[in-house]
Parts: structure tokens; C-alpha cells; sequence
């Protein structure tokens, strides 16, 4: 075989043409491009930008162009290779072409490398593709998918015998199985975390017109389980303890609004917790990375799984319905979760969806203990606060404790 033919089929198998030039790692924005060009540095000038250096500090394009192509091969594919049938010769789905290819998956670079990579694919037409083929889903939206399943079927269909139901479309999780996914998600995502002795967390309740209780422990502790309403986490009649790690998240979270009169109460840690941490979660690992592409997934996941579970839901009495998603997640993570050395969890921190970086926390409850909830954290100081005011009530959830 000529060298001629030997380099046509590698250029066929891979999907594109070699460049010949050098790039700089100025030239892109994502931080992984920037790191192969910097490891496969080997020129002195990139023939993009015309930066010059004594050192090198310009790679062969073609480490940036493997780590595209290998993400367009993720999220694309030639339309008859995906399956795509055709009618009266054209597709039956659209086609994008590879410029809308490379800007949907981010691609920001100097502009005349944008044009060189995207002439270098030998395929012009693409449609999105999982797994290669057009009708697929890639994990993330297998899972979201699956979740949107859950969350009906926990609503509207069955709220406590819910193990047995089957997932009616391939590659959709059962409601059972999709609990499980998510506790391997926490696990491989690394979301346990500790609250450590000491942590101080807030709570705030609020007082309206009734003036006949104080701001003493047992008022500001959780409420007995027989005035236990329905929370966000908590099925009425168990009562869950909420609380936040910022005093103005706890008071955003639970007032409106001026005029109002609330309690605020301050906690201690007095055991180490373990709590499964929503508000942890890392950044996206570059689209271009393909040894973090499962990382990737779960993290897309996970993001919005916390954003849904956290989110504001409207107080009209419907939101006892609204609430049972979230609330049959925490019982499972309550009641059955548990981290890899074998132990039960204490609660979850979960972002708040009222105020910007703001962090709640939610304790399950203890079990047989005579402390209860004592056992977990220590009620030290409270005081009633007023707000009569937007600006006094602005200023005091724009106030870092």
C-alpha cells in the first residue's frame, strides 16, 4: 500500500484533515485546550496570532483538533451513520452543518482557527446523535428524562408503593432505580460532606400576631410532630429540622417581606454531621474532555436535579403536591442511604433558591434518642427582629453574618 493511500484511510477513519500549523494556547478559551497546546508545545510562533517567544509555546493544531473532533463524534453524527431515514432523498430530521456543530458545543477560539477546523472535517452534515444514532439519549438526559417520570409518578399516580413500577421506555430508569442512580451519583461525585463541631447555622420563624411565644430553645427548635406540616422536605406529621448556614438565608428563606416580625436563633453544631452537600457540586469538566465525559454527565445531572428540588414552589395548596418529589427523596436518603463506610447520613444542604449562594440545611430525624434533635446541634442565643421597612428588609438579607 502507497503511503499516498495509507494516509487517505487514516484521514477517512478519523474524520478529517491534518492541519500543519501551530496554535497557541491565547488562541482558545476553554481551559483543557489550553492545556494540551501547552503540554504539546513544540514552536516558537503560532501561526494564528503571530505571538512569538523564545520558548515554544505553539502545539501542532491537530491536539486540538483530536480533542474536538472527538467531542462533535460524541454529540454528532453523519445523519445515514445515525440511523436518519430519508424521504425523497432528503432526511427526515434537520441537519446542521459543522460550523453550527462547533458553536453549539462551545468552541470559542481565534477566528481563523475556527475556520481551519471546521474546513478540516471531511463530513459537512451532522444531526445530534447519543451513542451514534439520531433517536438516543446521552446519561444526563436519560436521567432527566427518568426524573421527570419520578416526579409524576410520585404526584399523580402512587406515593409509597412505587419500587415495583417499571420504566415504559428504553433506556428510562424505574422510580426505584432512579433513587439508586443518585445515590451512586452522590457517592462518585463526592457529595458527603461534614459539618464540623461548632458550625453555627440560623433559624428563623416567624411571629405574625402572635405575641403569646418567646425566642427560647424548645419555640425555635422543630415543631412536635403533631403540628408537623408539610415542608419541602418533610411529609406532614414528621418533623424534619431546617435551618440555613447564613442568618440572612434563613431570614429570606421564610419572610416575605415588610411589615414583618420574626424569631432568629442561633445553633451550634455539637456533633460532627454527615450530610449529603447540593451545594458542593463542581464545575463542568470541559466538553473536550473525554477521560471526564462520565464525570460530565452525572454533574449535569446532579446540577439540576438540586436546582429542581431546591426551587421556589407556590404557596396555593397545591404545594403538598409539589412537594412530594423532594419530600420522597429526602426519606429515601433519610431512611436508606447510606455512605461508603455503611453509615446513615444526618441531613442534606441544599442551595437556596431565594437567595443568591445562599446554603440550607435540612436534619432527618435522629431516631430513638432522649436528646432528639439536641444530639445534632444546640440552641444558643435568639432575638425578635422587625422589619417595617424594604430597605430595613433588603438590608438585613444583603448582610453577611
Amino acid at each position: 500500500m502507497g503511503q499516498a493511500k495509507a494516509q487517505l484511510i487514516e484521514v477517512e477513519e478519523r474524520g478529517w484533515y491534518a492541519l500543519g500549523s501551530h496554535v497557541c494556547a491565547d488562541c482558545v478559551e476553554d481551559e483543557f485546550l489550553k492545556s494540551l497546546i501547552e503540554k504539546g508545545s513544540d514552536a516558537n510562533t503560532c501561526d494564528y496570532c503571530d505571538r512569538q517567544s523564545d520558548a515554544p509555546i505553539a502545539a501542532p493544531t491537530e491536539v486540538v483538533m483530536d480533542a474536538v473532533a472527538s467531542a462533535v463524534r460524541y454529540y454528532f453524527n453523519e445523519p445515514a451513520d445515525a440511523g436518519v431515514t430519508y424521504e425523497g432523498g432528503e432526511p427526515a430530521i434537520p441537519v446542521v452543518d459543522t460550523g453550527e456543530v462547533l458553536m453549539s458545543i462551545d468552541l470559542n477560539c481565534h477566528d481563523d482557527l475556527f475556520l481551519d477546523i471546521e474546513n478540516a472535517f471531511i463530513n459537512s452534515d451532522w444531526v445530534p446523535a447519543a451513542g451514534g444514532h439520531w433517536s438516543s439519549l446521552h446519561p444526563h438526559e436519560e436521567l432527566s428524562y427518568s426524573w421527570g417520570s419520578f416526579v409524576g409518578a410520585v404526584k399523580h399516580e402512587t406515593r409509597y408503593f412505587f419500587t415495583n413500577l417499571k420504566s415504559e421506555e428504553p433506556g428510562e430508569y424505574s422510580p426505584a432505580g432512579l433513587l439508586k442512580k443518585i445515590t451512586e451519583l452522590v457517592d462518585e461525585l463526592a457529595l458527603i460532606s461534614h459539618l464540623p463541631v461548632g458550625m453555627r447555622l440560623y433559624r428563623v420563624r416567624e411571629r405574625g400576631n402572635d405575641a403569646s411565644w418567646q425566642c427560647v430553645a424548645n419555640e425555635m427548635g422543630p415543631p412536635p410532630f403533631k403540628k408537623a406540616r408539610a415542608g419541602r422536605m418533610n411529609p406532614a406529621g414528621i418533623s424534619y429540622l431546617y435551618l440555613a448556614q447564613e442568618r440572612e438565608t434563613a431570614l429570606a428563606e421564610v419572610l416575605s417581606g415588610p411589615p414583618c416580625t420574626a424569631a432568629s436563633a442561633e445553633f451550634l453544631v455539637s456533633s460532627e454531621l454527615t450530610v449529603i452537600d447540593l451545594c458542593q457540586i463542581r464545575a463542568l469538566p470541559s466538553i473536550f474532555n473525554n477521560d471526564l465525559r462520565d464525570v460530565r454527565e452525572g454533574l449535569l445531572f446532579i446540577a439540576d436535579f438540586a436546582k429542581t428540588i431546591s426551587e421556589p414552589v407556590r404557596k396555593d395548596g397545591g404545594e403538598h403536591i409539589d412537594y412530594a418529589p423532594s419530600q420522597v427523596v429526602s426519606e429515601f436518603f433519610a431512611k436508606v442511604f447510606r455512605d461508603k463506610l455503611g453509615e446513615s447520613i444526618h441531613g442534606m444542604v441544599y442551595p437556596s433558591a431565594v437567595q443568591p449562594g445562599g446554603r440550607n440545611v435540612v436534619l432527618f430525624p435522629p431516631g430513638e434518642t432522649p436528646k432528639g434533635f439536641n444530639s445534632m446541634v444546640e440552641y444558643q442565643s435568639g432575638e425578635f427582629v422587625s422589619y417595617a421597612t424594604w430597605r430595613e428588609f433588603t438590608d438585613a438579607i444583603s448582610a453577611r453574618t
